[in-house]
């Protein structure tokens, strides 16, 4: 089975990246045929290691310089780009001889609309990795005018498949009168083999994600505030990288909480960061799964998250794997202050949480993914 990917770029350090291609190793060291086809790589690095078997291409289809222009001439300048990317994919995907072309949104969002005319005889999955209401959120007035106008929601209800990582997430497309929904979860990097012998630093808890809006790390700040006077040797690292870190150190400051609440750059080993840890917590507003969640579990790290959608719900069993919160600073701070006081009991989610996320392991969940895909041709 030829297989080629569809992707803005492979350099960012986030979990869709890791995701993509964490699929693509296992699927060519099963024998089929993988490329990852991206349009704004550019000379930018991969970020997460590919085997030397997954083939890269990038069409130079860069939207990122059209936003130097007024609103009239970034139409003109999209809809230039619009006719190379069709030209320059088809092109791609006759020579590889495609069988399916897989699209992450929103990793793959500016030309989803062009796919189907351009793709012919291969097949069109389309993977949902955030709701479509919750891939508008935070968007400029530009963006929100182009989607309006191209409506990528159309393009999305011709796909041949749609793949949703959690069950709400397949439900909210269903609602959409998408066709041919299925759902399969994204597999952790790494298992680990045993639990019992990871050394732990004491008194740490772990956050990771790109420091954006949508990670709500304020919310974490704020919280971890409000109880960091009772337990005064606890602190929190945050593992991560965005545009907000200047907005967030700035916050840790004014709450008093330097040294208490690290900012440090993402790093690849992150397992190994999680495996010291004493919990995780996830204070977003959305995600799409919530990879650092599985990946915390895998490890035998409980996790606080909210209760947002979607992702949380589908894989934490409040109280026995970790604990859900609501969105609200109080909340959060209350369900950490729990898992900070239980010691015996943090320790008992742990190993429930291990054993749970013994069913998001590569060989567990990528023959499903390879099933689906092989159910189109």
């Amino acid at each position: 089975m030829n297989i080629v990917y569809v992707v803005r770029s492979l350099h960012p350090l986030g979990g869709i990246e890791r995701t993509l291609s964490d699929k693509a190793n296992w699927l060519v060291a099963q024998g089929h045929e993988v490329m990852f086809v991206t349009y704004k790589q550019g000379n930018e690095s991969v970020c997460f290691p590919l085997d030397k078997r997954v083939q890269l291409c990038d069409l130079g289809c860069s939207t990122y310089s059209m936003y130097r222009y007024p609103l009239y001439s970034r139409l003109f300048f999209f809809l230039k780009l619009q006719k190379i990317f069709r030209v320059r994919l088809r092109t791609v995907l006759d020579k590889f001889k495609s069988d399916v072309v897989v699209v992450a949104i929103p990793n793959a969002e500016d030309f989803l609309w062009d796919l189907r005319k351009v793709a012919n005889n291969t097949r069109v999955i389309i993977e949902s990795h955030v709701a479509y209401d919750y891939f508008l959120m935070g968007k400029s007035l530009t963006d929100r005018l182009i989607f309006v106008f191209f409506s990528p929601l159309r393009a999305i209800r011709k796909a041949d498949m749609l793949i949703a990582l959690t069950d709400h997430d397949a439900s909210f497309w269903c609602q959409q009168n998408v066709r041919n929904v299925h759902v399969v979860p994204n597999p952790v990097t790494y298992y680990a083999d045993g639990i019992n012998n990871i050394k732990k630093e004491r008194r740490r808890i772990i956050a990771v994600g790109r420091l954006a809006s949508q990670k709500r790390f304020d919310r974490l700040i704020i919280a971890f505030s409000l109880l960091s006077d009772r337990y005064p040797e606890w602190y929190i690292d945050l593992y991560g990288e965005g545009e907000l870190r200047g907005t967030l150190e700035n916050l840790i400051k004014t709450k008093g909480l330097v040294g208490r609440i690290n900012i440090l750059n993402f790093v690849q080993d992150i397992y190994t960061e999680y495996m010291k840890s004493q919990f995780l917590v996830l204070s977003s507003d959305y995600e799409g799964f919530g990879l650092v969640i599985t990946e915390a579990m895998a490890c035998g790290v409980p996790v606080v998250s909210t209760d947002c959608p979607f992702g949380p719900s589908d894989i934490i069993d409040d109280g026995k794997t970790g604990l859900l919160a609501k969105m609200e600073v109080e909340d959060l701070a209350q369900k950490m202050e729990w898992m900070i006081s239980h010691e015996m009991e943090r320790r008992m989610m742990g190993e429930d949480a291990y054993k749970k996320a013994a069913q998001y392991r590569k060989e567990v969940v990528m023959p499903r993914w390879e099933k689906l895909y092989k159910s189109l041709i």
